[in-house]
C-alpha cells in the first residue's frame, strides 16, 4: 500500500506556539503509511527542531521570501504554487489565524490541481499591529474559504465561528490540541531537578509560556506579579518564551522595579520540565483558539487561571479558572493566585485523558482528515 503524502502548511517553531507544538506531537505518533513534510514562510528559530523532524523523515522546507508586507500575500501564493507543482502531496493541510492567507495559500493548491484542501483554524482574533484593519480583511475574505476548501477543521468551537461563518457546523470538525499525556505528568523528581538547576528552591513561582506579542498579554501579567510581590517577595516570575515585544516587556519590568523577580527564559524544547517547577500557570490572553499550553499545564498538575476570553473548552480540571483582564481586575488575580496557593499538586493524566486531550486521539483524527 502506497504512503499517503500530506504538507503542512503554515508551521514554524516561533516562540513554542501551538500549532508547531501540536504539528510535531503528530508527526510523532502518526502511523507509518502517513508521510507528513512541513513548508513554512519563517525559517525555523531553533535549527535542533528540523533535525528533530527529520528522525520522523518529516522535511521542513522554507518557501518564504523576506519582501514587504504588500507584497507578501503575492509572495506566498506564488512560493506555494510552485513548490506544490514540483512535489506530489494527497492533501495540502493550510494552518492559520486568518482567513486571508488560508485563502491566498489554498487558491494555490488549487491551481497546483490539489484536489484536498484543508483548512485549520488556531485562533479566535487576530494580533499584531493594524488589528481594525486585519479585522476586516478577515471578515471579507473568510466567506470564500468554503468555496475552496474541501475540509474545515478547528480548534475548538470559537475558532470555528471566526474562521468559517457560513460554513455548516456539522460540517466543521472540531480536533482538540492533544499532548502527549505521559511526558507532561506530574513528577516530583524533574521538579525537584528543575528547581535546584534555576535556583528556585525556596520561591513561589508564577509561570507563563508564549511569545510576546500583543495576543498573550504580557503587561498585564506584570502588573499582577508587581501587586502580587508587595506581599509574597519571595516570588518568581518564570518566562518561557521569546517575540517582537520582549524588550517592550523587559523595559516595564525595569521601571516598575520587579526585573529581579522575573527569569525571561527564552525558548525551550523542555516545556514540560519547565511546567514542572512552577507552582502556578498564568495565560491572561487577549483570544486564543484553544490554547495547547494551557493543556499541557493541566497535565502537568497546575492550577492555572486563563483570562476570561479563552474558550471553556480549554478548561479540564476544577483547579482551572477564568478572570476578566481589565485593569479593575488585576486584585482578583491576585487574590485567586493566593487562593490557589497551597493547592495540593497531583497527578491529572487520567482527568486529562477522559476529557480527550490524548495526543494518540488527536491522531487518529488527524489521519482520518488523510482519508477519502
Amino acid at each position: 500500500m502506497s504512503k499517503v503524502r500530506v504538507l503542512e502548511v503554515n508551521v514554524n517553531d516561533h516562540g513554542y506556539n501551538g500549532v508547531f507544538s501540536l504539528i510535531n506531537n503528530v508527526i510523532e505518533h502518526k502511523p507509518k503509511d502517513v508521510s507528513i513534510d512541513i513548508a513554512g514562510f519563517e525559517r525555523f528559530e531553533n535549527p535542533k527542531n528540523i533535525e528533530h523532524l527529520k528522525k520522523y523523515k518529516t522535511n521542513f522546507f522554507y518557501i518564504g521570501q523576506k519582501e514587504n508586507k504588500i507584497q507578501q500575500l503575492k509572495i506566498i501564493y506564488t512560493n506555494l504554487y510552485k513548490f506544490l507543482i514540483k512535489n506530489n502531496y494527497d492533501y495540502v493541510h493550510i494552518h492559520g489565524d486568518m482567513a486571508d492567507k488560508l485563502l491566498i495559500l489554498g487558491l494555490a493548491a488549487k491551481k497546483a490541481g490539489i484536489k484536498n484542501i484543508i483548512f485549520h483554524s488556531h485562533a479566535s482574533n487576530v494580533d499584531g499591529k493594524l488589528r481594525w484593519i486585519k479585522k476586516i480583511i478577515h471578515k471579507t475574505t473568510a466567506p470564500f474559504l468554503k468555496n475552496v476548501g474541501t475540509k474545515f477543521v478547528a480548534v475548538s468551537e470559537l475558532a470555528a465561528r471566526w474562521m468559517y461563518p457560513n460554513v455548516s457546523v456539522n460540517k466543521v470538525i472540531l480536533i482538540k490540541n492533544g499532548i502527549d499525556l505521559q511526558k507532561f505528568r506530574y513528577d516530583v523528581k524533574v521538579r525537584r531537578k528543575i528547581r535546584k538547576k534555576l535556583n528556585l528552591d525556596d520561591k513561589y513561582v508564577l509561570g507563563h509560556v508564549g511569545r510576546f506579542a500583543y495576543q498573550k498579554n504580557h503587561i498585564f501579567l506584570l502588573k499582577v506579579f508587581k501587586k502580587w510581590l508587595k506581599n509574597h517577595p519571595n516570588s518568581i516570575l518564570l518566562l518561557v518564551g521569546e517575540g517582537k515585544d520582549k524588550n517592550k516587556i523587559y523595559d516595564f519590568a525595569k521601571r516598575n522595579n520587579i526585573l529581579d523577580n522575573i527569569i525571561f527564559y527564552g525558548t525551550s524544547n523542555a516545556v514540560n520540565e519547565l511546567l514542572q517547577a512552577m507552582d502556578i500557570f498564568l495565560l491572561p490572553s487577549h483570544f486564543e483558539g484553544l490554547p495547547i499550553v494551557g493543556v499541557e499545564a493541566q497535565a502537568a498538575g497546575l492550577p492555572v487561571i486563563f483570562s476570561d476570553r479563552i474558550t471553556r473548552e480549554a478548561k479540564v480540571l476544577n483547579t482551572t479558572h477564568y478572570l476578566p483582564i481589565a485593569e479593575k481586575n488585576i486584585s482578583q488575580w491576585v487574590n485567586l493566585i493566593e487562593q490557589e496557593r497551597n493547592i495540593k499538586r497531583k497527578d491529572t493524566c487520567s482527568e486529562m485523558n477522559v476529557a480527550g486531550f490524548n495526543i494518540k486521539d488527536s491522531v487518529k483524527q488527524f489521519v482520518k482528515l488523510y482519508e477519502e
